[in-house]
């Protein structure tokens, strides 16, 4: 009999694969970012179909060995509707997780990034505070999560200005952020974002998409 297991997870990317099946990554609180596939889960009697929707959080279950075991149940614990009935929120939501997607290694576990990107997720659907504020905290936390840290050591922000916001940024919470003045956020995205890709060597796509939001 293959062995169960369960998850709790936010769904990432949805990708077709034949007529009826698809291929879902999620990033999991217990294994980091995994894959599994939904077995005819876009024909009308699917029981899985309403449930494996990107950016859901959904208990999870899946069976079988290898590299792609089959979704067996899901259930959500949090659909987010908010962000889908806004578009500025929309275009956060698909960036963080896209930096997540690709620059998280399968099967690692980082629940210091998972609880970030929930925190954030729940953030955006109450909407409530600075969303340039709010992704700029998130690029600095991401970063610190993925092991990156070192850049706001004490020495480093005396000489980048960027790197103390950095500092300030990361000892805040979401719910705080905009009870505080952090100065110019323009520059500090520009900073973070080009940090993000030049260190990483991975281009985020969804970041043209953000111009209308920050």
């Amino acid at each position: 009999m293959a062995r169960e297991l369960n998850f709790t997870a936010i769904i990432l990317k949805k990708q077709p694969l034949g007529e009826a099946d698809e291929i879902i990554t999620f990033f999991t609180r217990e294994s980091g970012k995994i894959r599994g596939l939904a077995k005819s889960v876009k024909l009308a009697k699917s029981k899985l179909q309403n449930s494996l929707q990107t950016l859901f959080l959904v208990d999870l279950s899946v069976a079988g060995s290898g590299n792609l075991p089959k979704i067996i149940r899901a259930q959500p614990e949090e659909t987010f509707p908010n962000l889908r009935e806004n578009l500025f929120l929309i275009k956060q939501a698909f960036y963080v997780s896209e930096l997540v997607l690709k620059f998280t290694p399968d099967g690692q576990k980082n629940e210091k990034l998972f609880d970030l990107l929930l925190e954030f997720l729940k953030f955006l659907q109450t909407n409530n505070g600075s969303l340039e504020l709010a992704l700029a905290k998130f690029k600095t936390d991401f970063l610190s999560a993925i092991g990156f840290a070192a850049i706001y050591h004490q020495d480093l922000a005396k000489l980048q200005p960027q790197l103390k916001q950095c500092m300030e940024l990361e000892k805040t919470s979401f719910r705080n952020i905009g009870s505080r003045d952090f100065g110019e956020i323009a520059p500090l995205q520009k900073f973070l974002s080009d940090f993000i890709v030049n260190h990483l060597e991975r281009e985020v796509r969804s970041e043209k998409f953000l111009k209308s939001v920050v």
